[in-house]
């Protein structure tokens, strides 16, 4: 990457994300580019009839989509990865009892005391990762995860997604699932030369590891998975950059 660095941001969430996050990096006039990698669908569910004392939510959308058709009973304690998914939780009218300080399904499993058989409830993703199944069950936790939501990639012809990039600035990643719609969109040899002329963002450390899995070692990664951090960030690594 060379030359000076344009003050330009390409975020690839859902259509409904960029949209919200936007106004974040427009206060510091940013230009933000949309390039919506994933989009999401509601799934059909039924909640299992056995009663759980524990439900972890680790997407705001997970959140959105189970409440749609599911409420939470009284005395179950509610964990919420993030403070974007608490907020979810209480503007529905839920109390959070956990935040993990590591917004992240390691954080939820080490802050957890150590169980004895009691239910965890984790509605997510159809693609959600395994990490805090795996952690709570070896707590000693009973865990039962439903799917709620799909998250599918948005297809592109190559052409597209390189006359949109050929711009430079930055590119943020939010999820795994938008890592894995960016490498699907471009061959691997022009996915290598385009990120050459950006500079990479992860949101956090899971989305940080997908990205290692195609070779790739983002510039930014915020100590909080949080997009207020990112945008944070981005804005001091164009003015130590770009400013002398």
């Amino acid at each position: 990457m060379g030359g000076r660095l344009p003050k330009r941001v390409i975020l690839t969430r859902s259509v409904e994300d960029i949209e919200r996050d936007r106004k974040l990096f427009e206060k510091y006039r940013f230009e933000v580019v949309e390039l919506p990698l994933i989009r999401t669908e509601p799934l059909d569910f039924q909640v299992p009839k056995d009663s759980y004392e524990y439900v972890v939510f680790q997407s705001a959308k997970a959140v959105k989509h189970f409440l749609k058709s599911s409420d939470i009973p009284k005395g179950v304690k509610v964990i919420a990865v993030g403070n974007r998914t608490r907020e979810e939780l209480e503007r529905l009218g839920y109390k959070v009892w956990l935040v993990p300080k590591d917004m992240s399904a390691e954080g939820v499993v080490n802050e957890f005391p150590l169980g004895r058989g009691e239910t965890v409830l984790i509605p997510r993703s159809e693609q959600g990762r395994d990490e805090a199944v795996e952690g709570l069950s070896s707590k000693g936790y009973r865990v039962v995860t439903i799917n709620v939501y799909r998250t599918s990639k948005v297809s592109y012809s190559e052409e597209e997604v390189v006359s949109i990039l050929k711009g430079g600035g930055f590119i943020v990643f939010a999820s795994p699932s938008a890592v894995r719609s960016f490498f699907a969109n471009l061959r691997k040899g022009t996915a290598k030369a385009v990120l050459n002329d950006l500079v990479v963002v992860s949101i956090g450390k899971t989305t940080k590891k997908e990205l290692e899995k195609f070779g790739v070692t983002p510039a930014i990664v915020p100590p909080k998975p949080l997009m207020e951090e990112v945008t944070g960030k981005i804005h001091e690594f164009w003015q130590e950059n770009c400013i002398s």
